[in-house]
Formats: C-alpha cells, sequence, structure tokens
C-alpha cells in the first residue's frame, strides 16, 4: 500500500518566519539547517505512522522551495524522496497506485487571516480557484489525486490549514502543530511533541482509507488565478489562458492533468523510470 506525501515548511512545529536562502548569515544558515532537521523528524513521524498502519511504501515529496529542505541525514531509510528543481510533472509520482494523499508542514492558503506564513506558491499569489473553488496548495494536490481516485487522508500543519483542509476533505485525520497568531507568530508545540501527534494521526489516517471520498472535480476545469500586482497585459498575452485583467487568468482544461501540462508546460511524453 503506497502512501503519496507532500511537505512544505511553513507548517512545521517551531517555524514562525519566511525562509530567506539569499541571507548567508551565520544565524539564518543555522536556523534554516534547524527546520530542515524539524521537518526530516516530522517526516519520518508520519512515515511510521503509515508503516505501522499498514503502509507498504511511503514517497515523499520534497515540496518547499527549491525542492532540498528535508535534511537527508535524518531520513527514515524506509522512505524516497522526490526533490531538487526543474521536475517534470508536478508532485510527480502520484498516480492512481497510491492509497492515499497526506501532508506535512502544511500551511494555510493566501489571505487566510491570523494564519502563520499563509501564502499560495508564492506571497505575490492573491488566490486560486478551481472551477470557483478557493484553493490553497494542499487543495490544490488533493484536486489532483482525486483525478487518480486517491483520496486526500492526513494534515499536519498549522491550525488553519487543517481547518481548510477538513472543510475541504470532511473525515481527513488532522494533526495541528502548532496555531497561527499572525503572519509571522504562532502558539507551537516543541518539535519533540508535534512528532508524537504526527506519528498518532499518521496511523489513524491508514484506517480511514476506504472511508474518504477522493476528491474530484467534473470537466471542464476553470483554473483562475489572481495576483497581487500586475501580471499580465491584455495586449500580449500568454500562449495559455484567457486575460481577464492585468493580475488575471483562466485557464480552461479537460481534467486537472491536462490542466498541470496546460499552465506548466510539462512535456506529455515524459515517463518515470522505475527503481
Amino acid at each position: 500500500m503506497k502512501i503519496y506525501m507532500v511537505t512544505d515548511l511553513e507548517g512545521v512545529a517551531g517555524v514562525y518566519t519566511w525562509e530567506d536562502r539569499d541571507d548567508t548569515s551565520r544565524e539564518n544558515s543555522e536556523r534554516r539547517m534547524r527546520q530542515q532537521r524539524w521537518l526530516a523528524h516530522e517526516v519520518n513521524a508520519a512515515g511510521d505512522g503509515f508503516f505501522r498502519g499498514g503502509a507498504t511504501e511511503v514517497l515523499v515529496n520534497d515540496g518547499h522551495g527549491a525542492g532540498y529542505t528535508i535534511d537527508m541525514d535524518c531520513a527514515d531509510p524506509r522512505i524516497r524522496v522526490w526533490h531538487g528543481k526543474e521536475r517534470p510533472f508536478y508532485c510527480v509520482g502520484l498516480d492512481e497506485s497510491c492509497a492515499g494523499l497526506t501532508s506535512v508542514g502544511t500551511h494555510a492558503k493566501a489571505g487566510t487571516p491570523n494564519a502563520t506564513l499563509a501564502h499560495t506558491m508564492s506571497r505575490a499569489v492573491r488566490g486560486y480557484w478551481l472551477n470557483g473553488i478557493s484553493v490553497g496548495e494542499t487543495g490544490y494536490q488533493a484536486f489532483l489525486a482525486g483525478h487518480y481516485g486517491v483520496p486526500f487522508i492526513f494534515c499536519a500543519g498549522e491550525a488553519h490549514a487543517c481547518r481548510e483542509m477538513e472543510e475541504l476533505v470532511p473525515g481527513c485525520v488532522m494533526v495541528p502543530v502548532k496555531v497561527g497568531l499572525s503572519e509571522r507568530s504562532s502558539l507551537t508545540w516543541p518539535p519533540a511533541r508535534a512528532c508524537e501527534m504526527i506519528r498518532e494521526g499518521a496511523e489513524e489516517a491508514m484506517r480511514r482509507i476506504g472511508q474518504i471520498e477522493p476528491l474530484k472535480l467534473e470537466g471542464p476545469i476553470v483554473f483562475r488565478e489572481q495576483w497581487h500586482e500586475p501580471r499580465f497585459d491584455p495586449e500580449n498575452p500568454p500562449a495559455v489562458g484567457r486575460i481577464i485583467d492585468s493580475r488575471t487568468r483562466e485557464i480552461e482544461a479537460d481534467d486537472m492533468v491536462d490542466l498541470m501540462y496546460k499552465k506548466y508546460g510539462y512535456d506529455r511524453e515524459w515517463r518515470v523510470l522505475r527503481m
């Protein structure tokens, strides 16, 4: 039984400020290394819970920033990790062979009041919508999983993000490891306690497989993205999509996979080499 996990950083217990990969100061470097360890421990805890619950394989998508945020020296040897930049597909490896989609280090979507480090893909984005439904990054991924018949079953991260996913997918297991007070503050459990909670929640999520329906959208799908600042030139529009105004674009697609190809320009002929 294969479980697919997407990770992020902003929802990890103890993380309260935006990562700055351009800051080479000793203080910032040490902070980033510490946060990478915290994330690795949360990933390990979730993976252990999934294995205890019956998973035979756990694939982890290192989904934050440049795709090298999990401290691999600390990673559980039973998991495998998709990492790095310029990947050939969004949520590469997620398909109908997976029994469940899960998330660790999850943050709330852009515009969520009081949520710590809330955003959708970029702080420059005001919001994403799928057929009129407002989604953050994790909701976006859950709809992609639903295309393959894969349910979203587990969310660990900031409390506003957990509530967001529970409203979208009733019955999914939520593990709030901190609750946001503002953009850059939260009330958090220490990493050790957060990992205990994640492990227990992940094991419970395995028991709910078969009880949670995949999150599906009927085609055609209309994806809308809106940015805070002008992004599009109506007189020189992008190759894909329809410009609504200088901040807003819509893309129509047959289904979620077709949307990924259209939005990101992936090679439709690419296939992963199994190992």
